[in-house]
């Protein structure tokens, strides 16, 4: 588990920093962009509404009746007051001059404090036209003001209005606007804040506390421990592509380290069953490679998760050829001490024979007896390294067939038998355990075989361009199809306690290769197991 380191946390400082910098930068220019188009819409809507007025206050009865009358006036003020975007209110006649006045600011209602209106504004209308927004002829102070005709019931022009709206009230309206913006940029730069903070604890978190620059060196550091290592090491990820390649693993599979990172594990490792175990979510272990024939190689592969999820799988692989080496070595030398062992015991029967022959004084008989031993076992010797071609495995048949002999039991290998010992189909170490257990089973179950029948155990091995074939064939007593159920279970046996494990690591060293085991038996005829193994990946 890794522990977090306490370091300075200048980084994280400014990863606030010029989080919140990009925050006030982005609401800097969104919130002038809004500020700038609010500010289009709010005077587009303010010339609507005071064109709208104008056009209202033109059609108002009282006014098309009689502007000159009293109502008028008291219209006007009362207008002025209550609605909101209207802060100066006037009335003039036909010729242009003005007859009622109210202005909102300053309470004067004078109609001599206003100039008559401009041949231009009476043109515009004498033209036809309804409204018109003008500042030219608007009473001092006021900053927008719009014109409408007046027309009597009878369709004739009597008059014309001007509603305007002063500076100041604009200038509210904008600091309204201004005030809703700065407000909205606080809310924004308190939330920007409290995420920045969020977000680089997270990235404080996700380095397990260190800074970028130690982590990096950190992550270096291990790397080259990683790429110093003698085991192998490959990651993929959940796209199956290589992520990670140690220089073990690429002297191992014989991948070139750089080009294989990035790239589909199909395309470097076209055999490779690492995918499986992000299919299954299993681990496997102690995987033997017979896809690589140049190395022995065990692998071990893992599926990574994280958060419930397989992102990826890595596969260890561990060079194991000294080690297999020697293990045949002394595989071999273990068989051959086996076999001098029984030769041994046999042969010093045989000189109890010859030395009673030279006692009784029959010289003619021990000589022909010494020769017909001496050609028998050499050519038992010479059948066996003939056909079977791995030194370890030849022993061991040597030394099972003295062992017959010291049993009384008639040992033959199959002359169609051979045997390359490039162990494509099973690594030499395997072999050894299967034939070496049936075997020694078979030799087990003669003991319970009638005096009558022919004691006899075959063996043959038989290795192909498409696969390999073991069978041991013994005269034994045969079993019933109960014990034939159960003879693959640890701890199961016909003979007593403590037995019940080599037919089961049998089994175990079969199913591992993909290989098929099948026994048949007859009682009082015999037992065979054949064992078939084809190539594996």
């Amino acid at each position: 588990m890794h522990k977090k380191k306490n370091t300075s946390p200048k980084i994280y400082v400014q990863i606030r920093k010029m989080l919140l910098l990009g925050i006030v930068i982005a609401l800097g220019l969104s919130l002038g962009v809004s500020f700038l188009l609010n500010l289009i819409q709010e005077s587009r809507s303010r010339d609507q509404t005071l064109s709208s007025a104008a056009q209202v206050a033109a059609n108002t009865p009282v006014l098309m009746e009689d502007i000159h009358h009293t109502q008028a006036t008291e219209y006007i003020r009362r207008t002025v007051r209550n609605v909101p975007s209207i802060d100066v209110f006037a009335v003039y006649d036909k010729s242009g001059a003005p007859v009622a006045f109210y202005d909102l600011a300053s309470g004067a209602d004078d109609p001599a404090l206003l100039t008559s209106l401009s041949e231009s504004v009476m043109a515009w209308f004498t033209a036809g036209n309804d409204t018109m927004l003008y500042n030219g002829e608007a009473p001092s102070g006021t900053d927008r003001c719009a014109y409408a005709a007046i027309y009597s019931s009878e369709g004739e022009l009597t008059g014309f209005v001007m509603v305007g709206i002063y500076m100041r009230s604009i200038q509210m309206m904008v600091l309204r606007m201004l005030l809703f913006h700065l407000l909205a940029c606080v809310v924004a730069l308190i939330a920007g804040s409290l995420l920045s903070l969020r977000l680089s604890r997270n990235i404080k978190e996700e380095l397990l506390g260190y800074e970028p620059d130690a982590f990096r060196k950190l992550f270096l550091q291990r790397m080259d421990i990683l790429d110093a290592l003698d085991e192998g090491l490959l990651a993929i990820d959940e796209n199956k592509c290589v992520t990670y390649l140690n220089r073990a693993a690429s002297e191992i599979l014989q991948i070139d380290q750089s080009a294989a990172l990035r790239q589909p594990l199909k395309a470097v490792y076209p055999r490779s069953s690492i995918p499986r175990v992000m299919r299954t979510g299993l681990p496997e272990y102690n995987i033997s490679l017979e896809s690589i024939t140049h190395v022995s190689v065990l692998s071990d592969r893992i599926p990574l998760w994280h958060n419930g999820k397989i992102e990826g799988a890595v596969a260890i692989f561990r060079n194991r050829t000294e080690v297999t080496k020697l293990a045949q070595d002394l595989t071999g030398v273990q068989h051959i001490v086996e076999a001098l062992r029984a030769y041994t015991h046999e042969f010093t029967n045989k000189l109890h024979v010859i030395l009673g022959l030279l006692q009784l004084g029959d010289i003619q008989h021990a000589e022909a007896y010494v020769l017909r031993i001496t050609e028998t076992r050499a050519q038992s010797i010479g059948y066996i390294s003939d056909r079977i071609q791995d030194p370890s495995v030849a022993a061991l048949l040597i030394g099972k067939a003295y062992r017959a002999a010291e049993l009384d039991i008639l040992f033959t290998l199959d002359p169609a038998s051979t045997l390359h010992g490039n162990g494509q189909y099973l690594p030499v170490t395997g072999l050894i355990t299967v034939l070496g257990n049936l075997i020694e089973n078979s030799f087990d179950a003669m003991r319970g075989a009638p005096a009558d029948v022919p004691s006899e155990v075959t063996v043959s091995i038989r290795e192909g361009a498409h696969g390999l074939l073991l069978s041991v064939d013994d005269t034994g007593p045969g079993m019933t199809e109960e014990v034939k159920q159960h003879i693959f279970e640890r701890g199961f046996s016909t003979k007593g306690d403590g037995r019940g494990t080599g037919l089961a690591l049998v089994q175990d060293i079969i199913e591992t290769y993909n290989g098929t085991i099948r026994v048949e038996s007859d009682l009082g005829v015999g037992t065979s197991f054949i064992i078939t193994l084809t190539d594996h990946t």
